[in-house]
């Protein structure tokens, strides 16, 4: 009889149709009309009920697992089974100069205490930063100087907590704003006669009774909470101790970019302040998302802190630090020229094209606990690689209303989301058939396109000064076929680039001579005309080097060298970023009927 029931249907009218067809299979109802009898009522409500229970049971399915966690509690705690704590919000840090004028000229020294706040404005809204720690200034003829200052957004809190082991209570970190790293646990014991600073341990490894070390966890509702060791594993405050959680809280990425800051008081009894800006606010984020939480806990889980592989640096980094935009790491067997017992590590910060020396230091002392003894782990710089997309557009106006330049403008548009989607990041690929496809897919009325790519590096050489560089597209060139020391201008070149004056003359560029040598050539006429030999291209490695470029003027603030790859489909590696700019990209449209 139970055969009749309809288990792969859950909806309202499926459960009540499942009901009716088991009821008719039983000879009582086999000929009843269920709908103009009052069991229909009673139908309705089975179904509804059966209805609320498969919907409540399939949710209660789906926040069991971190994968189809819905709800953040759920995501986190799941998290906290594999040992990993979402990351918090972070304060924005700027760098100052701070100077201050003395009343007193035998002043000897002054005093900048932590919590020393600066204001600083972005549009309508105030942002308050402030000193970390203590800081001491002496006197250079009345005048007191600190620089290279960091300086943090947002203000200091503090949670107080009495412990009471009879009834335990949770030391939770009431802000849900809080910058994690900023925080500091005092335990106050004997009526204050002793106070300890605890330290935060990330792992059990290397404590022991004596250790005065806490560890946090997250916890409901969007906060962290403080534990402390059992006295086996890492020391337990005394019954009756008092818990000072102090901490800063801050507006995650709201401040970056502020710029300008002023003193909102006195420093040390003195108001003659002037403040120089040295560095503008960046690194502020918010709380990790719950994609980023189930992305990053299982590769945590998996790293379990310890730096070993290649993957393991870039888990580590890419967990531990928001700013990080993409990371990529590679041992140093891979590096050209081979540097065994190296790592090499490049990462890509968010809106920042280099890496700051605090953050390299930041890093580097992170790494240098969790690797091998003997593995040194090295910051390397991201090399840019852009792509050149020259494009034919054919479309048949039969189709569409829109102009031609209606469709090179979404052309350009498509290219960007291509390139967003795909690129930008480390260890990418440009596939040659997707691109063309997303080029394609623009509009129904694009027919064709015929499309060309070109590598493309910037450089920004200094002027009237003799120039050596070295430039590596690291893909495999076309080699052009050998040219003669004058030479049409429209004949085949696998290196050119964007033009620049050389001594007196003006519109020169770069070529290769298809034999492997780099010159600075000149328009005459519709021939090229070789001014100087002035570097060698290897077209099996991509690399270029250029010696004793003398360059006296070009255009704006870069020069762009262009390169012709074997084939389309490139591939970025190590430290290689790929990407695609909207001033590169050329696209012309043709109208046709069909």
């Amino acid at each position: 009889m139970s055969s009749s029931i309809n288990l792969t249907s859950l909806d309202f009218d499926s459960n009540k149709a499942s009901l009716k067809a088991f009821l008719r299979s039983q000879d009582e109802f086999k000929d009843y009309d269920f709908e103009g009898s009052n069991i229909n009522t009673l139908l309705d409500l089975l179904s509804h009920n059966t209805y609320l229970n498969a919907f409540y049971l399939n949710q209660l399915g789906g926040e069991a697992f971190l994968d189809t966690a819905q709800i953040r509690e759920s995501v986190v705690s799941h998290a906290k089974e594999l040992n990993y704590l979402p990351r918090s919000f972070s304060s924005a840090i700027a760098k100052i100069n701070i100077t201050v004028k003395s009343t007193d000229s035998q002043k000897k020294s002054l005093v900048v205490p932590k919590g020393t706040n600066f204001l600083s404005r972005i549009g309508q809204e105030s942002f308050t930063f402030s000193i970390a720690d203590n800081m001491v200034a002496t006197s250079g003829n009345g005048t007191f100087l600190l620089e290279n200052v960091p300086i943090y957004e947002g203000t200091y809190l503090s949670d107080t907590y009495a412990i009471n082991y009879d009834d335990p209570l949770i030391y939770k970190i009431t802000n849900k704003t809080v910058d994690l790293s900023s925080l500091s646990v005092t335990v106050i014991e004997d009526n204050g006669s002793v106070q300890t600073r605890y330290t935060r341990a990330n792992s059990l490894l290397g404590l022991d009774a004596n250790s005065t070390v806490f560890f946090l966890q997250a916890a409901r509702g969007d906060s962290y909470e403080v534990l402390f060791g059992d006295n086996i594993i890492a020391k337990r405050p005394k019954n009756n101790s008092i818990i000072l959680l102090e901490y800063r809280i801050c507006s995650g990425e709201l401040p970056n970019g502020a710029s300008k800051f002023i003193s909102t008081g006195r420093i040390d009894d003195e108001t003659d302040i002037s403040i120089t800006t040295v560095s503008s606010a960046t690194f502020g984020s918010v709380a990790e998302t719950l994609n980023s939480i189930k992305f990053n806990a299982p590769r945590a889980f998996t790293t379990q802190e310890r730096a070993i592989t290649s993957e393991d640096y870039e888990n580590l980094l890419r967990i531990n630090f928001p700013e990080i935009s993409s990371v990529s790491a590679f041992g140093g067997e891979d590096a050209t020229p081979p540097q065994y017992g190296k790592i090499f590590v490049s990462v890509d910060l968010r809106d920042i094209d280099a890496l700051p020396d605090i953050k390299k230091e930041q890093y580097t002392r992170f790494l240098r606990s969790r690797s091998s003894v003997a593995m040194e782990p090295i910051f390397i710089s991201p090399e840019y690689t852009y792509v050149n997309i020259k494009s034919n557009i054919k479309y048949d106006v039969n189709k569409t209303l829109l102009s031609p330049e209606d469709i090179r403008t979404l052309v350009i548009s498509s290219i960007i989301d291509y390139s967003n989607d795909n690129l930008n990041n480390f260890n990418r690929t440009l596939r040659y058939s997707k691109l063309i496809k997303s080029i394609d897919d623009t509009d129904l009325s694009v027919i064709s396109n015929d499309t060309d790519l070109l590598l493309i590096k910037y450089i920004s050489p200094e002027t009237n000064i003799p120039i050596s560089l070295s430039i590596d597209f690291k893909s495999k060139l076309e080699k052009s076929s050998p040219l003669i020391d004058e030479h049409n201008i429209s004949d085949y070149h696998t290196i050119t680039s964007s033009p620049f004056t050389y001594g007196n003359q003006n519109g020169c560029i770069l070529e290769d001579d298809g034999s492997g040598n780099i010159r600075v050539v000149v328009a005459v006429g519709d021939k090229h005309k070789t001014i100087i030999n002035t570097g060698t291209i290897d077209y099996n490695t991509g690399k270029l080097n250029i010696n004793n470029l003398n360059i006296s003027k070009y255009t704006g603030s870069e020069i762009k060298i262009y390169a012709k790859t074997i084939n389309k489909d490139i591939i970025s590696s190590q430290n290689t970023i790929l990407n695609i700019l909207e001033s590169d990209i050329e696209v012309t449209v043709e109208q046709v009927r069909e």
